[in-house]
Parts: structure tokens; C-alpha cells; sequence
């Protein structure tokens, strides 16, 4: 997922047809970075004795997303780096853990 959401970010998408839906980009960074946050948090957190773990893998994400947002600048053509990209990969990401948690405190209430 992570390679997938790394192409994704930096391939110049040159010859696609652009179709204009306001808030698909912002609603795809999202669903992207709560997708990244679950499939990361389902990997690790059995293997993981970090107390400060869920802190730890949004701070990943978030660095991950600013990154992947410089590197729109630095290394393409015809893409920028975005602010507001980024808020949409940190609410994802806040969002996905969020999930996380509550399903976990559902679980075990039960």
C-alpha cells in the first residue's frame, strides 16, 4: 500500500483525462492514509511493545504524507506539493486510528 500511494504520488499523469469533482483529490488522500494507518497498524501492532505505539504510526503517516508532498515538488513535472493534501492525509490517518481504537474497545468490552 505504501509503494502504491508512493507511485501514486509522484507518477505525472500526462495523458489522463481530468475530470473535475470538487473534493474527490482531498476525499482520495484520505481514504488513502486511513487505508495506510489500518493495514500498518494490523502488520505491527502484534509485533510491537511500543507504549506509545498509535502516536508513533500517525506520526509515520503524517511524516509520510509530507514527504510524499515535497516530493511532488521536488521530483515532478506538472505536480506541486498541496496543504491542504496533507490535512487530508492527517485527518485519514487520525481518522483510521480512531477506527482502530474503537474497534478494539468494542472487542474487549466484549
Amino acid at each position: 500500500w505504501s509503494i502504491g500511494i508512493t507511485i501514486g504520488s509522484l507518477v505525472s499523469l500526462n495523458n489522463a483525462r481530468k475530470v473535475s469533482i470538487p473534493g474527490k483529490d482531498k476525499t482520495v488522500h484520505f481514504i488513502f492514509y486511513f487505508v495506510f494507518i489500518l493495514l500498518w497498524f494490523l502488520a505491527l501492532k502484534k509485533k510491537s511493545k511500543l507504549k506509545f505505539f498509535n502516536f508513533i504510526l500517525i506520526l509515520f503517516a503524517v511524516l509520510f504524507g509530507i514527504a510524499m508532498e515535497l516530493l511532488q515538488s521536488l521530483v515532478t513535472i506538472n505536480r506541486q506539493a498541496d496543504f491542504y493534501d496533507i490535512l487530508a492525509n492527517t485527518f485519514g490517518a487520525i481518522f483510521g486510528i480512531l477506527i482502530v481504537c474503537m474497534f478494539l474497545n468494542k472487542k474487549q468490552l466484549t
